[in-house]
């Protein structure tokens, strides 16, 4: 007798994200850095006839550091002379050549913003405006007054009376809508805002650009600022590159800054050296004068050479981020939940981008990015609906890990698994479980808390008993609470408790999934319970036999086994009866179909074979179930000799 142990799922394997943790990324969260600038640009002068002569050539650099909230400039090095608003460089050696200018900077940055701690009201007065109105007019490239720039940015700022929240929705929908495409027409030169909003595509500054014509078309005073930053981007062979961002003006408070290709909305990060703001981006670097006859001057680009002299002490971010998945255990083809749980430790308004990161098995549904702004102290949700593949080998156990980042590198990392065996939620189990308005910020306020059977045998009738308490500070009216389908309004004030039960009838078995909801003008909660109706297992066992078995020859066999009930089938064992053979499978759980091929060799055949399949398995509460198939099969013989042998083995196996 042989015995063969069958392990359906036999393996765990791990899926791995490659997402890279660069140690530059923690620049981000140094409380202060100092850097060192140096900016060099050359031109040349050129004889363009005779007679030639010059007699003094200028050059105005308008782009280098100064102070402000959250920059020093400690030290400034340069053969020109800064007046506030440029360095200027002169020259009067009357030479036509090629001539050099810039400075060299030491600048300290901090990690430091404009702190925003209340409401700031939409729309803004002229009074609000007052001495700030040319940050509203239009330019050849923020061309704010184009219809289709001002009926989007209305459209967007429709109803909002927080000019915080304007300028984020403002700013969100430009970098979820703008492609940041470094290609040869943006990059050579700064095209219109109404370009942009048209085509959707930029680098920086027309992404800065469309957000400022947005805002200045709303009545919001906004600036283009051109600077310096680091990045992480593959798309740039160094990491220190100029870049371009926006400021907005809050009345009584000042400017505050928006980085949309950053996703950093309310402030900049440390690494970001300020060096002009104005009012349109092709303002120029740099101005040339000079006085002679026949001379021409051939300018160059500036060059930027940026190194990190001294770094700060490591400071935490005060978004704390934590992640929670719905379902750590499901199957091929299901779709899963992953929330992002948010909370801003301070007392001013926070924004922060996330983005979600899994294998690249697993399906995103949307954008796997999304910016979230946060009021003081508040607490929020985000979350993104993923899908499982379905065409990956089943007899495995899937790990897959997800991880949840900042813009800042700020990580939260979870993870779930696949297999056959594990639930399976269609998208429209999930998306009932989605938070509709992540606004509604008190959700975290209340608690669920409920009691239900984890099992049910078909037919039978269990309780599910959920509790609703309100953790908050203030009076929930009109409150909506569901199990399932059966619902409730009542009013539950502050730290108070409501107790709702239902009856669970097992009607048919399978995995089933309540959701349970909480919802009223404050408040959008939502949960899932999960249990199962089960039913006595079944199997059905085929057996794929020849035609017929020759004499001598060997042939395959195949039993072909698979559950026929929800239950799976336990300690399942499995027996091949022929004459002079027997043989043995063990199965721990039959959770699939499954084929069991056997060579059948060197048997003492007779004219009829009689094959005899006999199976027994188990329940979870270990009751015995057994089935038995019988098959005849002719055996062939091929001579004389071999059809005398077939005869007496009948024989022999008829007395036996």
């Amino acid at each position: 007798m042989k015995k063969t142990t069958i392990l359906i799922l036999g393996w765990i394997i791990f899926l791995f994200l490659s997402i890279t943790l660069t140690s530059a990324q923690t620049l981000y969260q140094q409380d202060s850095l100092l850097l060192q600038l140096d900016v060099n640009g050359k031109f040349e002068l050129i004889p363009t006839g005779t007679p030639t002569s010059l007699q003094e050539v200028s050059a105005e650099l308008l782009l280098f550091p100064r102070d402000d909230l959250r920059q020093k400039v400690t030290n400034l090095d340069s053969d020109g002379l800064p007046n506030g608003k440029f360095i200027g460089f002169e020259w009067d050696d009357g030479r036509l050549e090629e001539k050099n200018y810039g400075y060299t900077a030491l600048i300290q940055t901090d990690n430091r913003q404009v702190e925003i701690t209340t409401k700031i009201p939409y729309p803004l007065t002229d009074q609000d405006v007052q001495g700030y109105e040319n940050y509203l007019q239009p330019t050849k490239t923020i061309d704010s007054d184009n219809p289709t720039i001002i009926a989007k940015a209305t459209e967007l700022a429709e109803g909002e009376e927080d000019l915080f929240k304007v300028s984020f929705k403002l700013a969100s929908w430009v970098e979820e809508n703008v492609n940041y495409d470094l290609n040869t027409i943006t990059e050579t030169a700064a095209l219109p805002a109404s370009w942009v909003l048209e085509h959707r595509e930029g680098v920086c500054d027309e992404m800065t650009s469309l957000f400022v014509a947005m805002a200045r078309s709303l009545g919001i005073p906004a600036r283009f600022v051109s600077g310096i930053s680091h990045t992480t981007s593959p798309l740039f062979a160094e990491p220190w590159q100029p870049h371009g961002w926006a400021e907005v003006y809050f009345p009584n408070i000042g400017w505050v800054s928006f980085d949309i290709t950053f996703g950093e909305y309310g402030y900049v990060d440390v690494t970001h050296i300020k060096l002009r703001d104005g009012f349109d981006p092709t303002e120029p670097a740099t101005l040339f004068e000079w006085l002679g006859k026949n001379v021409d001057l051939k300018a160059e680009m500036l060059n930027f050479d940026l190194s990190i002299v001294n770094k700060g002490s490591f400071i935490p971010e005060k978004i704390q981020l934590e992640q929670e998945i719905l379902d750590g255990d499901v199957g091929p083809g299901s779709y899963n939940l992953i929330k992002g749980v948010l909370k801003n430790t301070e007392e001013y308004y926070a924004a922060t981008t996330l983005t979600l990161a899994v294998p690249q098995e697993i399906e995103v549904s949307g954008r796997n990015k999304r910016t979230i702004l946060l009021a003081p102290k508040e607490v929020r949700e985000t979350s993104w609906v993923i899908k499982t593949p379905g065409n990956l080998p089943s007899t495995y156990i899937y790990t897959f890990p997800v991880l949840i980042y900042s813009e800042k590198n700020i990580t939260t990392e979870g993870s779930f698994s696949m297999q056959q065996e594990g639930t399976i939620y269609s998208r429209e189990e999930i998306e009932k479980l989605v938070v509709a308005d992540e606004e509604k910020t008190y959700s975290r306020k209340i608690t669920f808390d409920c009691t239900y059977p984890r099992t049910l045998k078909l037919g039978e009738q269990g309780k599910v008993a959920c509790s609703l308490r309100n953790r908050g500070t203030i009076n929930l009216h009109n409150l909506e609470f569901c199990l399932g389908d059966v619902c409730e309004i009542f009013d539950l004030p502050l730290n108070q408790e409501r107790k709702k039960e239902i009856t669970l009838e097992g009607e048919k078995a399978g995995q089933k999934k309540m959701v349970i909801t909480a919802k009223n003008e404050e408040v959008e909660k939502k949960a899932v319970f999960e249990y199962s109706v089960i039913d006595a297992p079944k199997l059905n066992v085929e057996i794929d036999a020849p035609a017929e078995l020759t004499f001598g020859q060997a042939e395959t066999l195949t039993l072909i086994v698979d559950k026929k009930s929800f239950s799976p089938p336990r300690n399942v064992l499995l027996t091949l009866e022929l004459p002079g053979l027997e043989h043995n499978w063990e199965i721990e759980v039959l959770s699939q179909k499954i084929e069991l091929p056997f060579l059948l060799e060197n048997l003492p055949l007779t004219k009829n074979n009689q094959i005899t399949i006999t199976a027994v398995w188990k329940d979870e509460e270990g009751t015995t179930y057994s089935l038995e198939k019988q098959v005849i099969v002719p055996g062939k013989a091929r001579n004389l000799g071999e059809k005398i042998k077939m005869f007496f083995n009948g024989i022999f196996y008829f007395f036996s």
